[in-house]
């Protein structure tokens, strides 16, 4: 499968997709190390640390992805705590990049490909 939409559009999505995830870690619908598999490991996550169209928020989220999972090995006692207050920080972080977009400048189209891809 292979999702694509223009760089403007980019910040919606990934803030968008970012937010669900996170929310379905706070319910307990996913694992904490799904954050690790999802979007801290986005291929080409290099390109999103320097990209000119992403905001910093964004990219701070995305970053700490994989460090949601941490918090329960590091402090076995409040770990759990310390993972739900990491992720309701980023969400309001993603839910701010939400409200600020400028959604007039935006297409908000994507295309959705339902073939093989490699992850190269």
């Amino acid at each position: 499968m292979k999702i694509e939409t223009n760089n403007l559009n980019a910040e919606f999505y990934l803030a968008s997709l970012a937010l669900g995830v996170l929310e379905a870690m706070k319910l307990g619908a996913v694992q904490p190390e799904v954050g690790i598999w999802s979007l801290g490991r986005l291929q080409g996550l290099h390109q999103f640390e320097h990209s000119l169209v992403l905001s910093e928020d964004l990219k701070y989220v995305i970053g700490c992805f994989d460090e949601i999972d941490v918090w329960s090995s590091l402090d076995p006692k409040n770990g759990l705590e310390k993972q739900q207050t990491m992720i309701e920080e980023l969400k309001v972080l993603c839910l701010n990049i939400l409200r600020n977009l400028s959604y007039k400048e935006m297409s908000l189209t994507i295309t959705l490909s339902m073939e093989e891809h490699d992850l190269d």
